[in-house]
């Protein structure tokens, strides 16, 4: 089990807007939401892929995932955060709080979670290729919430057809949960960090 960070109070100390202070408090009610989801409370979160060599020298994978549902909700709640229309969009609400903070340490936490979020989507379980291209968890997040779960772009949705027949759909959906999961935790740091602030805005 990986040890979590340790949780850093950011100390805004320059004055905010007041659309600054109004995305920043959106921002938190939406973390919450995402909180309490059913993944990310640990009501489910049984997120694993095993990988067997057999004797015929082929490769098995074994994955594990919450039910489709509580996926959905999950990501629902995740794109917020991640897509970068939005006004709570994670790294636009860090950086908001590192031009107000004049504190090094937490500026510091602050980039390390950017650094957290950023590793999380591109970070690779396994080394996938398909005609020489590099499937990563960001390419995963921007077929399956457009081509999918949200939206129905005609040209995801034949790239995601494609995807498919070449990987077993199971893998393609561990990878994206994982990377989800694991940008989610940064969301929520920064959210704590921002905790005593938000309680002397109020």
């Amino acid at each position: 089990m990986k040890k979590e960070a340790k949780i850093i109070k950011a100390n805004i100390s320059g004055a905010l807007t007041d659309s600054e202070l109004r995305d920043i408090k959106l921002f938190l009610k939406r973390v919450d939401e995402l909180a309490h989801t059913e993944i990310m409370s640990g009501k489910v979160s049984n997120i694993s892929l095993s990988v067997r060599a057999k004797k015929d020298a082929s490769i098995e994978f074994t994955v594990s995932l919450p039910k489709e549902d509580y996926l959905r909700s999950f990501y629902m709640a995740f794109r917020f955060f991640y897509l970068q229309k939005e006004k709570t969009n994670f790294l636009r609400i860090a950086n908001i709080v590192n031009r107000r903070t004049d504190n090094e340490m937490s500026r510091k936490y602050v980039e390390r979670l950017k650094d957290i979020w950023s590793g999380a989507l591109a970070r690779q379980q396994m080394q996938l290729y398909i005609n020489d291209t590099e499937i990563t968890p960001t390419m995963l997040i921007d077929l399956w919430f457009n081509a999918h779960y949200f939206h129905s772009d005609e040209s995801k949705e034949k790239n995601l057809t494609n995807l498919k027949k070449a990987l077993t759909i199971d893998v393609c959906r561990f990878m994206l949960a994982d990377a989800v999961y694991e940008a989610s935790k940064a969301v929520i740091h920064l959210a704590n960090s921002l905790q005593t602030f938000a309680e002397k805005s109020d």
